[in-house]
């Protein structure tokens, strides 16, 4: 026998008797699996290498029952802050031997549900969904697989992975008041009409109860409680920011793309960011750099994030429990818009 040799085609057995180990420890050890000591999982992947071994996927799918294929499901890859994260899944799950079944709703629900069923017919070991279904769409749903949700929740049935978004805005909040701000507006989604509309806005709410918690803890917009614009309502903004009657106030939006719109809006008002308008963002995408001034924004570490869901949608495939709930914490990435 030769390593390397083009051939000789490897199997787990002969890579089990040349390292003195069971094909159960070969079997864990290529598929990153826990249950196996560091040194020995490094020298059972250097004979892998040096033999060239490749696993045969298709009797592993027909033996295991599995497509080694994974569904996404988002609304859409407009903000580049999701497009990282799709971006970063897809390319830890290449490394891993799994390919990505990607699906796009435009923030259609009826699309989302269409997707999930989509998806299940094709006999994907797992699904990850940034929804805007809720529970009781889902209950309608025969779903006998791994599912994960991302920044909105479905429900506790399924495991969710988000950021701490209300703890984000409160310390948003915070921040801005240091700032010396007397006002803070929230530029908010249309979250009413969603609502109405059967759509699930959880991380909107959590944003929004962050900044009301912020707001009250600081004593600020003293007289008029919060302050909420639904949507780019620029008439809403005009009018709020007139009835500070010359108070240094400042716009807190729900999303970088939103905070870019606020600013070239004020822009063509002649009011200068941040002289007599203060804006914020959320998300940190990556635009921001390439404005002026740069955005203030809260950030989180989205690679850590697609790692976390990418493992923990792992743990589910292979039957181990996984926390019901993960958030990721926020920091504030200072710019130059307050």
């Amino acid at each position: 026998m030769t390593l390397g040799s083009d051939l000789f085609m490897a199997t787990i057995k002969d890579i089990a008797r040349l390292c003195g180990v069971s094909e159960g420890t070969v079997d864990r050890a290529i598929n990153d699996r826990a249950g196996i000591n560091p040194e020995t999982k490094k020298r059972i992947m250097e004979v892998v290498e040096q033999m060239n071994y490749k696993p045969d996927r298709i009797a592993q799918s027909l033996a295991k029952g599995r497509t080694r294929t994974l569904g996404l499901i988002f609304f859409d890859l407009n903000n580049d802050f999701i497009a990282a994260l799709v971006d970063t899944i897809e390319t830890i799950a290449k490394e891993k031997g799994y390919f990505i079944s990607l699906v796009l709703t435009h923030g259609i629900k009826e699309e989302e549900i269409k997707g999930i069923n989509y998806l299940l017919e094709r006999k994907v070991d797992g699904i990850i969904v940034f929804p805007v279904g809720n529970q009781a769409d889902y209950q309608e749903l025969k779903i006998n697989i791994p599912v994960i949700s991302v920044y909105n929740k479905i429900s506790d049935q399924f495991p969710y992975v988000g950021v701490d978004a209300q703890s984000a805005m409160r310390d948003a909040a915070d921040y801005i008041t240091r700032c010396q701000y007397e006002r803070i507006i929230l530029v908010n989604s249309s979250i009413t009409k969603k609502i109405k509309g059967g759509i699930n806005v959880f991380t909107l709410q959590e944003r929004q109860k962050g900044y009301i918690e912020g707001i009250e803890k600081n004593n600020i917009n003293e007289g008029e409680g919060p302050l909420i614009v639904e949507g780019l309502d620029f008439n809403r903004m005009d009018t709020l920011y007139r009835q500070g009657q010359g108070k240094k106030t400042a716009f807190l939006c729900i999303c970088d793309v939103f905070a870019l719109e606020v600013l070239t809006h004020f822009r063509e008002q002649s009011l200068k960011v941040p002289e007599d308008v203060g804006i914020m963002g959320f998300d940190n995408m990556s635009i921001r750099k390439y404005v002026s001034p740069q955005l203030t924004t809260v950030g989180y570490h989205m690679s850590e994030m697609a790692q976390k869901i990418f493992a923990y949608l792992m743990d589910m495939i292979h039957g181990s429990d996984i926390p019901k709930d993960t958030a990721f914490p926020c920091q504030i990435i200072e710019g130059n818009s307050l």
